[in-house]
């Protein structure tokens, strides 16, 4: 991952500008991470499911150093308050992990939206954590809250893409 793309992402969250957060969003490469440690694990694949996970927690501290920075160095408060409930947040990262899934069989250019949208549903929580750290933390209950969030995207979209990998497999076996 590019810091660069996380930083436009913070500044967006800072500011709440979506055209900041689609922007940093377009290139930050979480699906791709994402869908190699779901179809690894898919496929007892164990190598590229760590070479996934090792690739997403980097990327993921990434992003959190990223909105660190931009918070220390711009200042707050953080203007973004864009976050969906924890249902809101699992329907959709279910949504686009069922998407991702399926684009394997057919990208037609689609791919690069699911993308988009995965990236912005799992990439605000760790600029987010970033930007709170430095600017000072809400209280503890939204903090769980987002926390919460961002382990309930990342399972989703793992889990539901895994569920259309078998789906597809089973498909073709028949």
């Amino acid at each position: 991952m590019q810091p660069r793309e996380a930083v436009l992402l913070a500044d967006g969250l800072i500011h709440n500008s979506s055209i900041s957060i689609v922007v940093g969003a377009l290139v930050l490469p979480f699906l791709s991470q994402i869908l190699a440690v779901s179809f690894g694990l898919w496929a007892r694949e164990y190598r590229l499911a760590v070479h996934g996970l090792r690739a997403l927690l980097v990327s993921t501290a990434l992003a959190f150093a990223a909105g660190a920075s931009v918070a220390w160095i711009e200042g707050g408060p953080l203007l973004f308050n864009g976050f969906r409930n924890l249902m809101g947040n699992f329907l959709i990262s279910a949504i686009i992990g069922i998407a991702a899934g399926l684009s394997i069989t057919d990208d037609a250019g689609r791919r690069y939206l699911i993308g988009v949208a995965a990236a912005v549903q799992f990439a605000v929580f760790p600029v987010w954590f970033g930007a709170e750290v430095v600017l000072g933390l809400p209280g503890s209950d939204i903090t769980r809250e987002r926390l919460f969030g961002f382990l309930v995207n990342l399972g989703a979209i793992s889990g539901a893409a895994m569920l259309a990998y078998a789906r597809l497999h089973f498909s073709k076996v028949r």
